[in-house]
């Protein structure tokens, strides 16, 4: 199908709480599934020690949803893609701070499948990285200089300026959610309930700890049907998971508790979408993550903001007249 054939899109307003009340509320729900919980209203640190492209995460937040499962695996539908600078342009942000998680495009990634990660600030920088797999199954994981996406993505975007934000410390798993997205998901549930969906983006350290993750294989080495293109769902496991990852992982996350819309927005049913790489290039550890395997460990250090709208392109279940 190639790229985005324009830039329409459909758009929605999240609710956008105190962030007093957002962080209480984390507060409360992360107790429960950590020991140590540090849960506050902060001046966002210059997040480009961390590892970020820009130096903050505040300023016209939005959350941007791209394409869908059909995209990426129907045969039908391969080498759909979207052009982070052309969806910017669409915005109006075009000078915007963006990361998140999403599905290289094959042909920017020299015919490979890859795990995503997102990190620009548009015309100034791009410490994008891509994790795919090696012809040993290992995880490899590169530079990705281009600006286009692949069939799926989920990115925050925002001004990249300073500005207050909530900042999470959280240690030692107590709960049965690994996933440090979805216990922040969950949490966020009373607000969610009471006023409506919210969403928010940002990002993490795993300081200590390591973690289970995987990476899509190319589409010629699983050798096998995974995906019926009647039901357009996955039906038999192909990726390729790792459990040996970490620490020293900087994660981009996108998380949401809701369709502001009540369902016309078609979004990932999972409510979330992270994407991580290593501190050291060297180290060859990338890809999506899915929550720590020691919970004794496991120590997290992270800054999350809301998100003000969302907006969704490129809706694939819209053309097929389904749902996700």
């Amino acid at each position: 199908m190639g790229a985005a054939r324009n830039m329409e899109f459909k758009s929605a307003a999240f609710q956008m709480p105190e962030l007093s009340r957002v962080a209480a509320t984390l507060r409360a729900g992360l107790e429960r599934h950590y020991a140590s919980v540090d849960v506050s209203v902060v001046e966002c640190p210059d997040l480009k020690k961390l590892g970020a492209a820009a130096r903050g995460m505040c300023g016209s937040t939005r959350l941007i949803e791209f394409g869908g499962e059909p995209y990426a695996h129907n045969p039908a539908y391969r080498g759909t893609s979207m052009d982070i600078d052309d969806v910017l342009r669409a915005c109006g942000m075009p000078a915007a701070c963006v990361f998140g998680a999403g599905m290289a495009h094959t042909a920017a990634n020299n015919g490979h499948c890859g795990e995503l990660i997102p990190n620009v600030l548009a015309g100034k920088r791009n410490l994008s990285r891509v994790a795919r797999v090696g012809t040993e199954r290992q995880c490899i994981v590169e530079p990705y200089p281009s600006p286009v996406c692949g069939p799926i993505a989920n990115l925050f975007v925002s001004e990249g300026q300073s500005g207050e934000v909530i900042g999470i410390d959280v240690r030692t798993r107590i709960g049965e959610q690994p996933s440090l997205a979805l216990a922040i998901r969950n949490s966020l549930r009373p607000i969610a309930d009471s006023h409506g969906p919210v969403g928010m983006g940002g990002l993490f350290k795993v300081l200590s700890g390591r973690i289970r993750s995987h990476v899509m294989p190319d589409y010629d080495c699983i050798g096998f049907d995974y995906y019926d293109t009647g039901q357009e769902r996955v039906v038999r496991d192909f990726l390729q998971f790792y459990e040996h990852m970490g620490p020293d992982l900087l994660c981009f996350s996108t998380l949401w508790t809701g369709d502001p819309t009540g369902g016309d927005l078609n979004l990932r049913p999972s409510g979330e979408h992270t994407h991580f790489f290593h501190d050291d290039d060297a180290a060859q550890q990338g890809g999506h993550y899915h929550g720590d395997i020691t919970p004794g460990e496991v120590h997290y250090l992270g800054f999350f903001n809301l998100a003000e709208r969302i907006l969704r392109f490129g809706d694939i279940y819209d053309e097929l007249g389904s749902s996700p």
